[in-house]
């Protein structure tokens, strides 16, 4: 396990810390793993959702938090859902969310991305991407290099000059996949980093994944396999592998934030040797005692991580300012 980060090492955590986290992963243990390879569950989750959303007012827009915007990225309609901080701008944070390729959406982040917007003074701008429950992973993929390319496009009527991308688990592998399409187009000058959460950049399932057993916790590992048979047929060539495989020189910093009980842990540890090497600006962060998504859970382990994550992000924006980055 690599832990490259100031502080960040597995000595530095506390009992209470540790203690939470285990006491969590025990009622875990008690409950069914998700099968992300089965479509009728994401759309059944996705229909609770969207009920949910269309019953209970959006708070964020009632205290104009928050606004939707769809743009015209390519040929498609994407969705965005800005958040914006107070006072004036530092940069542009371009958010996926997860959900394993097949469902979630930008609204259900708020809760990762309003921090972000307040403490890093960072305009989020959460993608809603197609939910690739039909399988067709290439048109996530079309509308998470299309929607980014907007952006950076669209800096100046924004009001910033810089961009993190990032995101979590499958949201992870579409920032990357946007990160690298946008250095293809000569358009990554102004991206100052990139972040990833528990993220998952070996399509044809990593060691760790494989490796697994029953006792990991959240994620079925025969099901995530076949969800990643499933998706990747509609893919060719390098991107059916996954960002691992690809060229990563010339990219940003990164920080690769991982739980050592995550079956896709050996994503982020092989991407982050891969990205160190070839750019030496790259650090990964394994949490002892944390499971795939466990920066959502209510422990202390998973506050810990997320503000280490909006720290990164903002030292991260005052060195690339001093280095005179941006446009």
């Amino acid at each position: 396990m690599k832990a490259a980060a100031p502080g960040a090492s597995e000595t530095a955590f506390t009992r209470e810390e540790l203690a939470g986290a285990r006491r969590l992963n025990a009622v875990l243990n008690l409950l069914p793993r998700y099968h992300t390879g089965r479509r009728w569950n994401a759309r059944t989750v996705q229909a609770v959702v969207r009920a949910i959303h269309f019953l209970v007012p959006d708070r964020l827009s009632r205290c104009d938090g928050a606004i939707s915007r769809t743009i015209a990225a390519g040929d498609r309609q994407v969705g965005l859902r800005l958040t914006r901080p107070v006072g004036a701008r530092r940069g542009l944070y371009v958010h996926f969310h997860g959900g394993a390729w097949v469902m979630g959406n930008a609204r259900l982040d708020d809760g990762i991305t309003r921090p972000i917007a307040r403490d890093c003074r960072m305009l989020v701008a959460g993608i809603d991407f197609h939910n690739a429950a039909d399988d067709r992973l290439d048109l996530a993929l079309q509308d998470s290099k299309a929607s980014v390319e907007w952006l950076a496009d669209h800096l100046a009527e924004f009001e910033v000059e810089q961009i993190i991308l990032g995101g979590e688990s499958s949201g992870a592998h579409l920032a990357a996949e946007a990160l690298l399409h946008l250095r293809a187009r000569g358009k990554a000058e102004a991206v100052a980093g990139f972040v990833s959460m528990c993220g998952a950049f070996d399509l044809g399932g990593s060691r760790s994944l494989r490796l697994s057993t029953g006792r990991s916790l959240v994620i079925d590992r025969p099901s995530a396999l076949r969800n990643l048979q499933r998706l990747t047929s509609s893919l060719s060539g390098r991107e059916a592998k996954g960002p691992l495989f690809a060229d990563l020189s010339g990219l940003p910093p990164a920080l690769m934030v991982a739980g050592a009980l995550d079956p896709i842990l050996d994503d982020s540890i092989s991407i982050y040797e891969r990205w160190q090497s070839q750019n030496g600006n790259a650090e990964c962060v394994v949490f002892p005692e944390a499971p795939h998504g466990f920066n959502r859970f209510p422990t202390k382990l998973a506050a810990r991580a997320n503000s280490l994550v909006r720290t990164w992000m903002s030292r991260t924006l005052d060195r690339n300012a001093s280095a005179g980055g941006g446009r």
